[in-house]
């Protein structure tokens, strides 16, 4: 097609004639050599502490490879970064946005904070192997209060997830000319006042999130395929953050990719545990795909806002002054 007839002519989809004659080439789709196994015990518990892990049974079962909980991983993995904070500051007040920035584990050790954090990894020959050995880990908890409404989460006397973050407020972002709203509406003729609750939503793409981690101890480079948006970020986040290790050691590949919805761009646990795992089992690759509960469970969120709107216009229509209070649940 000339360059001159691309603009407002119908431009079709040059990937296409592969997915509707069975030819793409997903994640699930790719075998490799010696391929292990993942399965990850998740927290029933939206809040509690870890006690024992008790992993012997699961450890002794048919096919099992390895069993990992947080604390094998701690001295080897960093905790997750947050990636895009606001305002470009990774903490403090910049530019009007105050950060009180967590960064959570590639498995929980001491805590959980939501339901489906990630505690334990089961490695085996097969997918249904390992699956069966993940039920056979016990873990004692203790349960603790959770907080499960963005507006309440931030009152005195709620239950305070984490230390540096002060009613559970990881973030604190204004824009805009306060005092001169609060005249404008102080002296406007009409004022409208509401509270609209934007509802929590997930994402539901056809192709849950995967990866397959494979380590190479000739090179000391690890590859890493992954169902993500961004693949490149995903390198940079790994190397600078939670792995340790030189950009130019990690490779990280997105097939075809059967949904996001933009859940597909952050940067998940899961990424650093399959490229771990391998070097830990001396190169054999190791493969994880999350059910669809797994994927309702861990896989960020939507939405899910509480808003304060107050606006100041004239009898006439006109707006005079517009101030809004959101409570955004990110967590």
């Amino acid at each position: 097609m000339a360059v001159g007839s691309l603009v407002g002519s119908p431009i079709k989809r040059v990937e296409d004639p592969r997915f509707i004659t069975g030819a793409g080439n997903f994640l699930d789709d790719i075998r490799l050599s010696g391929m292990t196994y993942a399965s990850i015990l998740r927290s029933p518990y939206a809040h509690a502490r870890i006690g024992a892990i008790d992993v012997s049974a699961a450890a002794s079962m048919p096919g099992v490879v390895a069993v990992f909980t947080g604390k094998d991983l701690e001295a080897d993995l960093n905790p997750l970064p947050c990636a895009w904070a606001a305002g470009g500051a990774a903490g403090g007040d910049v530019g009007g946005v105050v950060n009180n920035i967590n960064t959570p584990r590639v498995l929980a050790i001491d805590d959980v904070k939501w339901t489906g954090e990630g505690v334990a990894v089961v490695i085996a020959e097969t997918a249904e192997q390992a699956t069966d050995a993940r039920e056979a880990i016990v873990v004692d908890w203790e349960p603790l209060p959770a907080v499960v409404d963005a507006e309440a989460a931030t009152q005195d006397g709620a239950p305070q997830l984490h230390e540096n973050a002060p009613n559970n407020v990881a973030l604190t972002w204004a824009v805009g000319d306060r005092e001169g709203t609060e005249r404008a509406i102080s002296a406007a003729e009409v004022v409208v006042r509401q509270r609209i609750v934007n509802q929590r939503l997930i994402p539901n793409p056809m192709d849950t999130r995967g990866a397959i981690g494979r380590y190479d101890p000739g090179t000391d480079e690890y590859t890493i395929w992954m169902t993500s948006q961004t693949p490149h970020i995903m390198r940079l986040l790994l190397s600078a953050f939670v792995m340790g290790v030189p950009e130019h050691k990690i490779r990280c590949i997105s097939p075809d990719v059967g949904g996001a919805f933009g859940t597909k761009i952050f940067c998940y646990p899961e990424w650093a545990l399959v490229a771990w795992a391998s070097r830990k089992l001396r190169g054999r690759p190791v493969k994880w795909y999350e059910t669809r509960q797994e994927n309702y469970q861990a896989t960020t969120h939507g939405r899910d806002h509480i808003t304060y709107l107050e606006m100041g216009a004239t009898r006439q229509g006109v707006v005079t002054g517009f101030h809004v209070k959101t409570y955004a649940n990110l967590g």
